[in-house]
Parts: structure tokens; sequence; C-alpha cells
């Protein structure tokens, strides 16, 4: 630490005990006004009496005024001891003291049996205020206190710091120090914290101040934390009511846990459970499977058996509900493929309307999630609009017109007549459009045959081939959707396709083209923006975010189906939440708190004594070598010890007048 010459400046913490130094005048005149009564004795002769007075007056005199200084003094020492000086430096004055108080949920964990970090903290700053002088300025901040502009006195101090509690909302040194920086330039800035590594980042001095800045580590027992990293849900079958979600757990602390215990809850009710031994500094997955009839709404919790570390023990997800598919199908009047009907007219999961080429409901188009059209000659140029908000599928009929299909799909197209069918093959299981289709990865569809009567080239991607390698059935894609299509007819002339067991599957998926966003199971608090899919908006109603008695109404962007919040910057808590637009529900999401202070990790204090050696304006304070806080700790002599003096010393005086009474 930098080594100076300091010049100190004495003052006291109750300054108005010093009028008690009035009653020094006691003594003195005492001393002067001796109101004994003078008793007359007859006596034959005086003459040795005078010799005895020459004698001994000397001493006597010496006598009184020991007695009296000593008198003097121990009254002195004892009205100063009371009066508590405390030593100021003079060579670096300040306009007050600071003090940053870090209210994370770190900062829940316990320092004693019962006593919690941010309790300790809040104790050390009590002590610190009130031992400090009346006239003394001080100002509270933590971690959701604004920029503070001004100081407050002792009691304002006080009342403030009675309404400090636990925030969800950590800041880094650098975000603290640009709070304080428009207070003053000169001050003594206490933190009191535990020095979360993943949170305080870089610890700076501001180059252009001339701050004390004093660290005080809360040593809070966080060595040991499970929380859930992430989650997310399996890719199951198709339409199997069985879902898995895999947890991403991960142990922090420096011990290995077993044991841990975690739930799956819906609205208080179990569904599923699961117990798991993890490694210090490690993770572990555990699969929860659960049938998705008992999620009350969506809405989900994972909750977990751990301790002394809890604010992270709670994890909301928002399970997205089956959607029901609308599947609009168009046909010219003479023609239709009824395997196509028969497909999508299962009423649980689709919801299938069909209409002739002349009696098209535009308005039903529109809100599709997806189109097949099914035996276009030529495509109409009115479908264009549409592929900008609806999944297609194309089934051609016998003849085509090329440049129709050319400028619906974008790529070039080809007439062809292939003389026999030709057996098919799935190019690629490991596509991702075949996730959650097959429940295997050796799928044999060596029946399946087809005649081609179409080629599509350029950039394709190409899901079901032939022997020879010629695509059969793929998708090209039109910025966020596709467009499917087959290369024959769905005829008994061109393929068996629709009578083999792959057909329904391929169907099925196709139409879940409009699902195929990442709808994640939560979201995170310390993100700016959320993103999310829908296309039931209306901008003439308000927008609103619920959950139970909170409310809040976002700004937010919408385009092109995507409703695109802005998060509060505080204020929000964990938890599941309802996305209304008027009276209408959009959509459900999950909230979660950030996992950065999960990571408990923290600055030792061999990094403190490193940080306090190489800077002039830190100063690493012990406080376990202490019993309490004060203003010029680590800066000079504390006010305790010069308590200590000064009561030593006025005992000292007053043993030293017993014995001058007693033996002079």
């Amino acid at each position: 630490m930098y080594s100076s010459i300091n010049l100190c400046l004495m003052t006291f913490l109750y300054p108005s005990v010093l009028w008690g130094l009035l009653l020094l005048l006691i003594p003195i005149l005492i001393h002067f006004f001796s109101f004994r009564k003078v008793v007359k004795v007859v006596f034959p002769s005086i003459l040795f009496i005078e010799e005895l007075k020459n004698e001994t007056g000397n001493r006597t005199n010496l006598k009184h005024l020991l007695v009296l200084g000593s008198r003097l003094l121990f009254m002195f020492f004892i009205i100063l001891a009371f009066a508590q000086p405390i030593l100021t430096d003079r060579l670096r004055p300040v306009d007050g003291t600071l003090i940053y108080i870090d209210n994370s949920r770190s900062m829940s964990g316990e320092v004693v049996a019962g006593q919690i970090g941010l309790n300790k903290a809040l104790e050390l700053s009590d002590e610190l205020i009130n031992k400090a002088p009346n006239d003394a300025k001080f100002q509270i901040l933590t971690n959701q206190s604004s920029v503070a502009l001004s100081w407050l006195s002792k009691q304002g101090t006080l009342d403030k710091l009675a309404e400090v509690s636990l925030s969800d909302d950590p800041k880094s040194f650098s975000q603290i120090m640009q709070k304080a920086s428009a207070l003053s330039q000169r001050l003594s800035f206490f933190y009191l914290s535990d020095f979360q590594k993943s949170t305080i980042g870089p610890v700076d001095p501001p180059k252009d101040m001339d701050w004390q800045i004093k660290l005080v580590k809360i040593a809070v027992d966080n060595v040991s934390n499970v929380y859930v990293d992430t989650a997310y849900v399996e890719i199951t079958q198709i339409y199997d009511d069985q879902k898995k979600i895999s947890v991403v757990l991960k142990n922090s602390g420096n011990k290995d846990r077993k044991g841990i215990r975690l739930k799956l809850v819906s609205e208080n009710q179990l569904i599923s459970t699961s117990s798991v031994d993890i490694k210090a500094g490690s993770e572990s997955i555990v699969i929860l499977s659960f049938d998705e009839s008992y999620i009350r709404e969506g809405q989900m919790k994972i909750e977990l058996v751990d301790y002394p570390v809890y604010f992270d023990n709670i994890f909301y997800m928002s399970l997205p509900l089956a959607k029901i598919s609308k599947i609009v199908h168009i046909h010219p009047k003479e023609h239709f493929t009824r395997a196509v009907e028969k497909v999508y007219g299962n009423k649980t999961y689709f919801d299938y309307t069909r209409f002739k080429d002349d009696a098209i409901d535009y308005g039903k188009l529109q809100s599709a999630d997806f189109v097949v059209l099914d035996g276009f000659e030529n495509i109409p140029q009115s479908f264009d609009a549409f592929k900008d908000y609806n999944d297609f599928l194309i089934i051609p009929p016998k003849e085509i017109e090329r440049s129709s299909y050319q400028r619906f799909l974008s790529r070039s197209i080809y007439q062809i007549r292939d003389s026999i069918a030709i057996g098919l093959n799935i190019k690629d299981l490991n596509d991702p459009f075949f996730a959650g289709v097959f429940n295997t990865k050796e799928v044999d569809i060596g029946l399946l045959k087809a005649k081609r009567n179409i080629e599509v080239k350029g950039r394709v991607n190409i899901l079901v081939q032939n022997q020879f390698e010629k695509g059969y059935l793929g998708n090209v894609k039109n910025n966020d959707h596709c467009i499917y299509f087959f290369s024959s007819p769905l005829t008994q002339e061109f393929t068996n396709v629709t009578n083999h067991a792959t057909f329904l599957p391929l169907m099925y998926k196709m139409s879940l083209g409009g699902n195929r966003y990442i709808h994640p199971l939560y979201h995170d608090l310390s993100k700016d923006y959320i993103s999310i899919v829908t296309r039931n908006f209306d901008a003439s109603k308000k927008l609103r975010v619920i959950s139970g008695a909170t409310e809040w109404i976002p700004n937010y962007q919408y385009v092109e189906g995507r409703l695109l919040l802005e998060l509060p910057p505080f204020g929000l808590k964990a938890g599941n939440y309802e996305i209304k637009n008027g009276n209408i529900l959009i959509k459900r999401i999950a909230l979660n708190e950030s996992r950065v202070e999960s990571e408990m990790e923290v600055l030792t204090h061999s990094e403190l004594a490193e940080l306090d050696a190489n800077s002039h304006n830190i100063d690493w304070i012990n406080i376990e070598k202490l019993q309490n806080l004060s203003l010029n700790e680590g800066f000079g002599d504390s006010e305790d010890n010069l308590f200590k003096i000064a009561l030593i010393l006025s005992l000292f005086f007053v043993l030293s007048e017993a014995l001058f009474i007693r033996f002079l």
C-alpha cells in the first residue's frame, strides 16, 4: 500500500461531553479556598513548632500540588474518554462517507447460524454510522439504487439503511463506480460484499477521483450450490402424449453432492421426480418423463432441495400447448387428392378446410399454418403474397405450366416422364425434418415406389429420393417458411405413397412447419428483449403481461409474426406469465433470473490483500480480526484505541492520587 507521512487531526464523536471540562474548576477552587475551621490551642512555648514548620512546609505544598494535578488529569481524561476522540486524515480530506451494500441474492447465505450475509453487512454499517460524529455526512447505495446526488445526515442514513433488502439485480464493480461518481470527487467509500467473482468483474478504482476505497468482505457460507443451468424438451414421436424434459444441473461449489432431489411441479401437483449425485465443479443431465395432460395451462417449475444456498432452487418453465394446425386444402374443381383429406381430417390435431379454386376464402388462407395446392396446372399469382406467411405443399398434376411453378418456387422446373415406378428411400435420417418421425434409425421403405413427372433444380433440400438419387419429396426455403413439393401426382398411376405407412408421419411433419420455431421453455430476465412467435396479434388492442397481481404494459414491436417485448430493467420477478392482447391470451411464458449469481466462487483473502498492495486508493479490511468497523479503519488509529488510551490514563491518575495521599 502507498506509504506517506499522514498528519492527523483529532475530533470527537460526542463533542458536547467536553462541556464537562468545566468541572475541573471545582478541585481548583477547593484547593485555593479551604473552609476548614481554625482551632486555637494554648501552648506554653512555640519555639520548637516554628522550627518544625519550616522543615515540613515545602513537603506539604508539593503533596497538595501533586494530588491536585492527579485529580485534574483524572477528570480530564475520563471526560475525554466519554467524548470518544478519533483521528482524521489531514492530508486526505473527504466530503462524506459512501457505504455501498451488496444486496444481491448471494448475500442470502449464512455468515453464522441464523444470520445471513446481508444482515451482517447492515449490522456493520449501523455501527459505522452510529460511531460517526453528529455532523458526519453519509450516503447509502445498493444494487437497485439510482445514482446518488446528495449527502444524508446520520439519522437520514439510518432510516435509509432500514429499507435495504435482498435484490435480484447484481452489479459489477465498474457499474458501482458509475453510480457513485456523481456524488463527490473526494469521498470515503466502504464496499461491503461477498465479492462474488461471477458478478464483480475487475476491481479498478476511478483514476480521476481521490477516493478512499475500503473493501469489507462478508464471509458467507456459499461453498456448495447446485442449480438448474438450463432445461429443454426432448424430441418425442409425433403427437406422443408422454413428454421428456432434460434438466442440466450444475454444482458450482467445491463439495461433491449426493442425493440431490428435484421435482417437476405444476400448480402444486407433483408431476415427476428424480435424484442425482453431482461432483464438485461438474454438471449432470436428468431426464424427467411426464404426461402432458397433467401440466396445468402449460405452467410448471422444477424445485430443488439444496442447502445452504436456496435462492436458485426454483426454475420456472412454460410448456407450449399442443397446437391445432390450421390446414387449407385448395384444388381445381375437377380434381383433389382424397388421401390429403383423410390425413388432415383428424379434428384432434387439425382444423381442416377445403376450397375449390373459384371459392377461396383469403381471410382463412392468411391465418392458415399449412396450405396444400393440389393439382394446379398453373399456380395463380395471387398465392405469391402468402409465401411469407404460410408453409405450402405442392402436389402437381400430370401436366404443369412450368413458368408458374418456376415463379412460385423460385427454382428451375423441368417436366420429365419416368417410364416405370422406381423404388424410393430416405436421403438422410439425420435431417432435422425426420426428428420424431421414426423411432429407429433403420427405416425400411423399400416397397415405396413412384414415377416422377417434374424435377426441381437449384438449392433444394431433398428428403425422399429414388434409387438413382433423384429427388421425389423435398422443400425450398422462402425466408422463414418452406414450400414442400412432391414430384408426381399422388395417384395410383404414379405412386403407391398414399398406401404406405410412411405417408401419414410425413404429412403430419410437413404440417408442423408452422410450429418450426423453437418455443423455449423459459426466458432470461437479464436480457433486454424476448421474442415471441404469434400470429394472433391485434395492434389496436392493449398488450399486457400478467402474473397474479403483477401486471405490466411492455414496449414492443410486431413484425411478420414475431412479437419483440422489452423487459423492464428492474422490478420484475421470476415466475410464470400470460401475454394478453386485449382479453385474448396469445402466449404463456416463464421468466427466470440469470444463473450468473449461482456461480459461488469469491475473491479470497489473499486476492483482496493483493488489491490492497497494488493500489494506494484501496484498503482491504479483514473484518474477521475486528470487533467492529469505524470511519478511520485502515487509515489511522480507530476511536476504540483512543477511548482505551484515555480511559487507562484516567485510571492511572486516580491511582496516583491515592498513592500521593497515602505515602506523602
